[in-house]
């Protein structure tokens, strides 16, 4: 028995044995985030539990079409049986839904992906061969025997696609597509949630992403632009439209690493770290407090914009690594 194995094991048995369930995920989400959270959600609901799906930020656009967006709250763990944080790539990633206090006064899991997750919960379903935390999910499903209602697959299957880009990212395998052809056998609409992620981006994102790639500075293998708040007040847009901007970053062929560096209104800059197959970013991201993926990590970093930028490159240029940085730097 695999350590995932066994894990999934203890968590479907603590999830049989409460009744009020708490499910977060982490701040300034994605669709994986939300769809893994709603997933759940949906699947626990069927099976009469009392479940809360909580994000201290609201979903992004991308994903604001998925059934249960609407019920989300944005409070920590209370008076439940269960905390169950997905998505999460370490506590602090839960944002103001975790404290010490709040996370420690019932039995908690965490499910997850990503590599640089440490293991924050009583029980951790971390398996880093996934290329969504939606996967993991379905596993736990099956785990515990449960159904998979239309509604929580069209959620886990937009996770999906959202984290390999439509089936895109190296990180993609047999097992994600055989889950993906599950979950549309149990009612996604795939052409559906591709439209809503790839092809609904408003105008004014449009020429704000404009703004963003004229800016872009090139560092040696390394790119850099930045977003402010300034930025999204002249386009009239919200945080929450910005999610394809790095994608469209990430299409550059040239920079073997980009970096986009987007400020919050608080002052803080978020960091999003995006590579080429082959370069690994997770130790600049680590470096600079964050974690994620080899190819896909972030961060988050105090201001201002000028100190913000040089850690970012700096940590790119110690901490950036694989077999393509060698011979870009050879």
């Amino acid at each position: 028995m695999t350590d995932t194995t066994a894990a999934l094991s203890l968590a479907a048995g603590l999830i049989a044995a409460a009744d009020r369930i708490w499910l977060g995920t982490h701040l300034d989400p994605d669709g994986d985030a939300i769809g893994s959270v709603l997933g759940l959600f949906h699947i626990l609901a069927a099976r009469g539990k009392h479940v809360t799906a909580a994000c201290q930020d609201p979903p992004p656009r991308e994903v604001a079409f998925l059934p249960g967006t609407g019920r989300m709250s944005g409070d920590g763990p209370g008076r439940h049986d269960l905390a169950i944080a997905l998505d999460a790539a370490d506590a602090g990633r839960l944002g103001r839904l975790y404290t010490p206090a709040s996370w420690g006064r019932q039995t908690t899991v965490v499910i997850d992906h990503h590599v640089s997750n440490p293991g924050f919960g009583d029980v951790n379903v971390i398996d880093h061969t996934a290329a969504a935390t939606a996967e993991v999910v379905l596993a736990v499903a099956d785990a515990l025997g449960a159904d998979v209602p239309r509604d929580a697959a069209t959620c886990l299957l937009a996770g999906i696609v959202t984290d390999t880009l439509g089936f895109r990212t190296s990180n993609t395998t047999a097992r994600s597509l055989e889950a993906a052809v599950r979950l549309m056998g149990a009612g996604a609409r795939l052409a559906e949630i591709n439209q809503h992620v790839f092809f609904t981006q408003p105008l004014a994102a449009l020429r704000l992403t404009g703004r963003v790639i004229d800016r872009i500075q090139t560092d040696g293998s390394f790119a850099i632009t930045w977003l402010t708040q300034e930025d999204l007040g002249d386009f009239g847009i919200d945080v929450s439209e910005t999610q394809d901007i790095t994608r469209q970053l990430a299409t550059a062929a040239e920079p073997l690493a980009i970096a986009l560096v987007r400020e919050r209104p608080d002052g803080t800059f978020d960091v999003s770290l995006r590579s080429k197959p082959g370069v690994d970013v997770v130790g600049a991201a680590t470096a600079l407090g964050g974690g994620g993926h080899p190819q896909a990590a972030g961060a988050r970093i105090p201001g201002p914009l000028v100190a913000a930028v040089g850690a970012v490159r700096g940590a790119l240029a110690e901490h950036a690594s694989g077999a393509s940085m060698t011979r870009a730097s050879g």
